[in-house]
């Protein structure tokens, strides 16, 4: 029974995070979860549920936390709930993992009590608020899918190098390698995982194990162990900045951004402050939060970067203090270990390669293990040494109002973020003049129901949109909602000053294509539809729409080939077979009408029929559901 306590109290901390954001649960698709699932066409393909090979598992892709969301849509179809229920399970077994290394390495430099010191570590690092965003937001499972698989592979190569050249070490290593992989192949922050166990190897010696010749054997093991790693590492970052070269409007890469990388640097230094601020004193949260470049070394910006040297130079002075065996050695190590793990598992976001968006709260998610790490065991060392006796019971009170604490504040979190639109007013608030979050509050609202205040937020956004490829993102989902409320003539000007910003926007004329047909202008129409399928052949929107528009001329044949190119490129989609069913129906064509019908049924395995397919359907007297 007694072996089997911490895993009941490990248990009971998942019970309690899983209770925590429940709210969460009820939160629907936001920002990028739109074009990662919603309307991912790769994620309804028959080949979504396989791997790449290794380069793609490597590259900038995330091949695998796609697989996990093919496999959501073919459970439940487009239902966030199911998605933000896998995330959570997610979050719950990155927690177990976490328990489970810290538990090791405690035990391992000979920590007083490791089981329950790694328990609360792991239960501040389940339910602090900073987590909520990877957790609760749905394009984020990359974030925790490959932090899960980072530790998952740090606890494989730690058993590998404690049983180095063993049979059970050689089977512990190969799965660490694959792990990695796998990692990797959920998101690049796996890249950092090398260089962390590194880290835990010259960092955390066993127990009476001190001195540099130690450190010296101990870092040649683990550079023997990680070496296909580090080579792989090295092949992964090559694949990686060709293709941030090849894409710069991907938002990652020295192109991406105005921003040198010397800048970008200096910018982080305050970046990392603001994640550790958040750490210490969970309050202030904002999802897609503003934040102003440094422009140089302006007295904040050296404060800050004087401080992450301070924290850097403190895990050093450590780590030498234990190995030379003064004072609390295990404490010592654990805490160094923490900072430098964090300081190394940030660093692909908080370094010198830019990113678009500067400060990100997601990106604090494993990262933060380290710091809580480092203050659980200093809080703890000082109890000990302070309170003799008496420390373990106050070790406990200190930890049950700690986490109390954050249990209500992460509760909090949740009840936001199972609201979209408290959400996105929330971080309207946080950076009112952002494009992007008056756009999406538009869309949330509109999506409740409540067109007038979706347009309030569409035309802030509007008024404040500069960059032509806001103004062009602003007019397309304005535009479609003047076309939804019937205005086409308006719709047509907010299209007209969009395509001026971005003249090949495939949705802007498809959206105008639209327009112009529900003014009866046909041969227009066409045009726009035509021009709009040139841009973009491979988009089964823009071919649907050039079918309605050739089959409002009159050219049903051409317009049935373009239903069947849209129907192609997007097998998994009603939409388009709908389509053509309702303009076969239109022509009294009625049996071919209730044969593509039966067939848009037939072949839809994930997305609902449209509604308006279903009544057509019903009215023809060949019901469909």
């Amino acid at each position: 029974m007694r072996r089997a306590a911490p895993w009941l109290s490990l248990a009971a901390i998942l019970a309690v995070t899983a209770f925590a954001y429940a709210p969460s649960l009820d939160g629907a698709f936001v920002l990028d979860d739109g074009p990662s699932v919603e309307r991912n066409m790769a994620l309804r393909a028959p080949d979504a549920l396989l791997l790449p090979p290794l380069p793609g598992m490597l590259g900038t892709g995330r091949p695998l936390t796609d697989v996990t969301y093919a496999l959501d849509l073919r459970a439940a179809g487009p239902d966030p709930r199911r998605f933000h229920r896998t995330g959570l399970l997610l979050h719950l077994l990155a927690t177990a993992l976490a328990f489970a290394f810290l538990r090791r390495i405690l035990a391992r430099v000979g920590y007083p009590r490791p089981a329950p010191v790694a328990l609360v570590v792991a239960a501040i690092f389940a339910l602090h608020p900073i987590q909520a965003e990877s957790v609760a937001y749905v394009s984020q499972r990359a974030e925790v899918l490959s932090s899960a698989l980072y530790l998952a592979s740090l606890l494989l190569l730690d058993l590998a190098a404690a049983r180095f050249l063993a049979w059970p070490g050689v089977v512990a290593w190969a799965g660490g390698v694959v792990g990695w992989v796998l990692a990797m192949g959920a998101k690049a922050i796996a890249i950092t995982q090398p260089a962390a166990f590194l880290l835990d190897q010259a960092v955390l010696a066993p127990v009476g194990e001190r001195g540099g010749k130690a450190a010296v054997r101990r870092v040649g093991r683990a550079l023997l162990l990680a070496s296909p790693i580090l080579l792989l590492s090295a092949w992964s970052a090559s694949l990686q900045f060709t293709s941030f070269a090849a894409a710069p409007a991907g938002g990652v890469g020295f192109t991406a951004t105005k921003l040198s990388p010397w800048m970008y640097l200096l910018t982080q230094f305050r970046v990392q402050w603001l994640y550790l601020k958040l750490l210490a004193w969970p309050r202030g949260f904002a999802f897609d939060r503003g934040f102003e470049a440094s422009q140089g070394l302006d007295p904040a910006t050296v404060l800050a970067g004087a401080g992450l040297l301070g924290l850097l130079a403190l895990a050093l002075w450590l780590w030498r203090r234990a190995e030379r065996g003064a004072g609390d050695a295990a404490a010592a190590r654990l805490a160094a270990f923490g900072i430098l793990f964090w300081l190394v598992v940030i660093s692909p976001t908080s370094s010198v390669v830019p990113v678009l968006d500067l400060a990100v709260e997601h990106r604090a998610y494993l990262a933060s293990l380290g710091p809580f790490l480092a203050v659980t065991v200093a809080v703890d060392a000082l109890l000990r040494r302070w309170l003799g006796s008496r420390a373990q019971a106050a070790a406990v009170g200190v930890a049950l109002v700690v986490l109390g604490i954050l249990g209500i504040s992460v509760r909090g979190r949740a009840e936001t973020w199972g609201s979209t639109v408290t959400l996105l007013r929330e971080a309207s608030a946080a950076t009112p003049d952002s494009v992007r979050i008056l756009t999406n509050l538009a869309i949330a609202l509109r999506q409740k129901g409540d067109m007038a205040g979706a347009e309030a937020e569409f035309r802030k956004a509007w008024g404040v949109a500069r960059q032509d490829n806001h103004v062009a993102g602003v007019a397309r989902n304005l535009g479609a909602l003047l076309i939804d409320t019937g205005r086409g003539a308006e719709a047509i000007a907010i299209l007209d000053r969009g395509l001026q910003a971005s003249p090949e926007d495939a949705v802007l004329r498809v959206n105008r294509s639209v327009a112009l047909g529900m003014l009866g202008r046909y041969p227009e129409s066409l045009e726009e539809a035509r021009h709009a399928a040139a841009t973009n052949p491979g988009n089964p929107v823009a071919r649907n729409n050039l079918g309605v528009a050739l089959c409002a001329v009159g050219d049903l044949p051409a317009g049935m080939g373009e239903f069947r190119a849209a129907e192609g490129l997007d097998p998994g989609n009603p939409t388009f077979p709908v389509t053509a069913a309702i303009a076969l129906s239109r022509l009294g064509r009625r049996e071919e009408a209730c044969d593509t019908f039966r067939r848009a049924r037939a072949a839809t395995r994930i997305l609902p029929m449209p509604r308006n397919g279903v009544q057509v359907a019903a009215q023809l007297g060949c019901p469909i559901e």
